[in-house]
């Protein structure tokens, strides 16, 4: 009877902690936006961080970065965006506007050389 219980008691204890587990990695979708043209990879990486698209749509978890940062940096990598989203709060025209003026100006940096 002993040996009973420890055995249930051992796999209550071993579903807990899976199914915390699962609860506990991320979504990927604390980062979203929208690009004019289709990306060509399916998981590109950008600063680290891994985005998942699908088209024009890309999706990725939540990073280090602030989210201007992040978008400044997608928006080298894929193009110009016309929406971005973090933690559910869409970026404003006037802060989707300095995202690309940022990167289209970063970009430029770097033909120059």
């Amino acid at each position: 009877m002993t040996r009973t219980t420890a055995l249930l008691l051992a796999f209550a204890s071993s579903f807990t902690l899976l199914s915390s587990a699962a609860v506990a990695q991320p979504t990927g979708g604390f980062y979203s936006l929208s690009l004019g043209q289709p990306v060509a990879k399916a998981q590109p990486i950008v600063r680290g961080m891994l985005f998942n698209c699908n088209g024009a749509t890309c999706t990725a978890g939540e990073g280090t970065s602030r989210p201007a940062i992040v978008c400044a940096a997608a928006a080298r990598e894929f193009g110009p965006i016309a929406s971005f989203t973090a933690g559910g709060e869409a970026f404003d025209a006037a802060a989707l506007a300095k995202c690309n003026a940022k990167a289209k100006a970063d970009t430029t940096q770097i033909v120059q050389r």
